[in-house]
């Protein structure tokens, strides 16, 4: 099931669609993004299903450069050192996984050529030289180098991008939300097969998909009494200037931190620095952070926020 910062990162997004567009059709877009985490969730999926056929690539070239009549050691010895990769082993041998990729009937076809274009990306990665460099490699070791291998496929294969715009609309904008999912499952692998690691449900249970529609809608009714709050700590910076993703984001955490009286205040805040990372540019976290921790401040002053549940009470 995805954690609340998933949901938020369709929130933004749904808002981001609601006011790209001139005549906004609020239920449309709140449809769209409610039936967007199944793509997204199908996509998660997709790429962790490739990584399996990439292993399985390996083998046959393995094989392939073996039966040569001179074959390169050099080539081989690094052949094997993606192959033994552990917790590449470790996914295309996972129970669940394999139940869940066969359910989604996903459509792996035309695969071999994306896998050959970027085979030698890897090969000249420091990563995975490395790795080939080494005896043995420890599970971090193992780790690290499958997260350098959704690095590689994800951000410098332009081969695979290529593919995955052809298969998945939705590949552009749901991107940076697939790569960050997948290096959180890799972040919790552990040796032990177990499910703690994998995304196992793409569903909404009904609290997740209140706090979506809530989101949502408080922030479109709100817009101009956030946009307001967010002027008055800004006045060097006519609002229209301050770049769209960084008012999105404030103007989300601001609703929460008004709207939302069992999330605490630091929590709301937290959530969209992390965002920021992600989705705006490098100097956006400090600003965002200087904005909100000003509007806070004041806001608690006029005694304006207000929460319920134990530890919250302000």
């Amino acid at each position: 099931m995805f954690n609340r910062r998933f949901l938020r990162i369709k929130v933004l997004q749904a808002l981001y669609a609601y006011y790209q567009t001139d005549q906004p059709n609020r239920s449309a877009v709140e449809k769209n993004m409610l039936n967007g985490l199944n793509k997204t969730y199908e996509l998660y999926l997709y790429v962790l299903a490739t990584f399996i056929e990439f292993r399985f690539f390996l083998t046959k070239e393995l094989d392939k450069e073996s039966s040569k009549y001179f074959p390169q050691q050099e080539h081989i010895h690094q052949l094997n050192a993606l192959l033994n990769n552990s917790c590449l082993a470790l996914l295309e041998q996972h129970p669940t996984l394999t139940k869940l990729i066969a359910g989604s009937h996903l459509k792996l076809q035309g695969l071999t050529d994306v896998f050959k274009n970027t085979l030698p990306l890897l090969l000249e990665n420091k990563v995975f030289a490395a790795a080939a460099s080494k005896p043995s490699s420890t599970f971090a070791d193992d780790k690290k180098g499958i997260r350098e291998l959704v690095q590689v496929f994800i951000g410098e294969s332009e081969s695979y991008n290529l593919h995955l715009e052809e298969i998945y609309s939705n590949w552009d904008d749901d991107q940076v939300l697939v790569t960050y999912a997948l290096l959180k499952s890799i972040d919790a692998l552990t040796p032990e097969v177990s499910d703690v690691y994998l995304l196992t449900d793409k569903g909404l249970n009904e609290e997740d998909e209140q706090f979506m529609i809530e989101l949502f809608r408080q922030c479109i009714e709100h817009k101009d009494s956030l946009t307001e709050l967010i002027a008055q700590k800004t006045q060097n910076w006519e609002t229209d200037r301050i770049a769209v993703i960084d008012l999105l984001l404030m103007q989300m955490s601001l609703c929460e931190i008004l709207y939302f009286k069992h999330i605490p205040v630091k929590v709301s805040i937290n959530e969209y620095l992390e965002l920021a990372k992600l989705y705006s540019t490098p100097n956006s976290h400090g600003f965002i952070n200087g904005v909100l921790d000003k509007i806070q401040l004041e806001l608690r002053k006029q005694q304006k926020i207000v929460k319920i549940g134990r530890g919250l009470v302000e």
